[in-house]
């Protein structure tokens, strides 16, 4: 059985201190070794953008992908290998901007595989750009007028909550959240 060490690797995150994403990728890892997985047994499958990096800090079978595609992937690798744990990851852009088609059906296929969002609600590789999750009025220096109505507020699917919920980093991510 693997420990949380075994699933790093020499690749040192070149993210920015204090970036959230450390955290995710820390609970990954936690989570593989909780659930008595070896590195072999996962795949981590990211988009684009600051978040998407994480593929490839993990000591897993790894593929940092396109832009809002990293769902497509992860379930064409989970289709392919039932037996991987398969988890995509990416940020609010790829989620919720180009990506949204490939999430709401990815909520419909129900497919085995875990789906994090890191949505820091800005487009932070770009240095500010608003995203479909930014507050309304929020203004940026790219984003002078603020957006009036942010698509994701709008977004109303009927799926349970669990698979619309964003990441919330508690001690639940680390336990059970990997399937």
């Amino acid at each position: 059985m693997a420990t949380f060490k075994e699933f790093r690797n020499n690749i040192k995150p070149n993210w920015c201190p204090g970036c959230g994403d450390f955290s995710v990728q820390a609970a990954i890892q936690r989570a593989a070794a909780n659930r008595g997985l070896e590195p072999e047994q996962l795949a981590v499958i990211s988009g684009i953008g600051c978040s998407g990096r994480i593929s490839g800090y993990i000591n897993a079978y790894g593929l940092h992908g396109i832009h809002g595609r990293a769902l497509p992937i992860a379930q064409g690798v989970k289709l392919a290998n039932r037996e991987l744990t398969v988890v995509a990851s990416g940020g609010d852009g790829d989620g919720f901007a180009i990506g949204m088609g490939h999430t709401v059906h990815a909520i419909r296929r129900n497919l085995d595989v875990t789906y994090i969002v890191m949505d820091n609600q800005i487009y932070g590789l770009t240095k500010g750009q608003t995203s479909p999750r930014s507050a309304e009025g929020f203004k940026t220096k790219s984003t002078p007028e603020a957006p009036s109505s942010p698509r994701c507020r709008r977004l109303k699917l009927r799926c349970p909550p669990a698979l619309l919920s964003l990441l919330n980093l508690s001690p639940a991510i680390s336990s059970s959240s990997l399937h």
